[in-house]
């Protein structure tokens, strides 16, 4: 009777510590399974508030970068009301090109940050409130851009009006510098000349001693053009002692240089000199 009563309680004894280990199996799995869950839950915390520092950084940065730009623009507004340059117009565009690249990439960085906050288990008032205000400032960056848009329009439509006057000046400077560098000459024989009314005869007495001038008036549609800067010699067909210059030309600026190939070349020694006298009329005899 002893015997079998111990070995009830032997039998009880081991029942109840298996079921204290079973439960006790239990529970630390649970625990396991919970320090597991906030290990996770401490992780995505941490990347979390490692991208949201990563992102705001950036965005801070991008934030810069546009009050930078921002100031350019102004620099560049005064510098083409001035100037009219087209070079500085599209300076301006650029840095409204890349302002509004800032803007939007900032965007997309505070709207998935936005996101991620919104799903992660991190509760911060400061952490919203910074978000949503870098978010309006961003917005009233893009209306400021709208704002220069429209300024740059208007200052496209002057630069175009003030191109339009640079072009009209430049014209008229080169046709004003053209004639001012511009000079005539003719060459051909006395009957040549007297029949377009480029020469006459002055002076003498019943037909002798009769001097040949330039007529004090003429056609120029009858000269040669040429430009007097780039000018430096004239090519004649003739002999050197078959010319003759009747326009008073400084003898002392030119020169007469037989080329031996019965042609014969004006060599302009004194340019200034010899300009002064803006017409050159050579006879040739026949």
């Amino acid at each position: 009777m002893k015997y079998l009563l111990s070995a009830f309680l032997v039998t009880l004894l081991f029942s109840c510590n298996q079921q204290k280990v079973t439960q006790l199996e239990s529970e630390l799995a649970q625990i396991k399974s919970q320090n597991e869950m906030i290990r996770e839950q401490s992780q995505s915390k941490d990347r979390f508030i490692e991208e949201y520092t990563s992102t705001l950084n950036e965005v801070y940065d991008n934030l810069e970068s546009i009050r930078k730009r921002e100031g350019l623009i102004t620099e560049y507004s005064k510098s083409l009301e001035k100037s009219k340059q087209a070079s500085v117009k599209e300076k301006m565009i650029s840095n409204i090109q890349s302002i509004d690249s800032y803007i939007n990439r900032s965007k997309q960085k505070l709207s998935t940050l936005r996101t991620r906050f919104q799903e992660s288990e991190v509760t911060s008032k400061s952490f919203e409130e910074t978000i949503e205000k870098l978010t309006k400032e961003l917005e009233e960056k893009e209306m400021y851009i709208a704002e220069l848009r429209g300024a740059v329009d208007s200052l496209n439509n002057k630069v175009s009006l003030a191109s339009v006057a640079l072009k009209q000046r430049d014209m008229i400077i080169e046709e004003q510098t053209e004639q001012m560098n511009m000079a005539y000459y003719v060459i051909g024989t006395d009957e040549e000349l007297e029949q377009k009314s480029i020469i006459t005869e002055k002076g003498g007495l019943l037909g002798i001693g009769k001097t040949t001038v330039v007529a004090d008036s003429f056609n120029n549609d009858d000269f040669n053009k040429t430009d007097i800067v780039n000018t430096e010699e004239i090519k004649i067909e003739k002999n050197v002692d078959d010319i003759e210059i009747v326009s008073s030309h400084d003898p002392e600026s030119y020169e007469l240089v037989a080329e031996g190939n019965g042609e014969t070349r004006l060599a302009i020694k004194n340019p200034n000199n010899f300009w002064k006298m803006r017409y050159l009329v050579i006879i040739t005899k026949s």
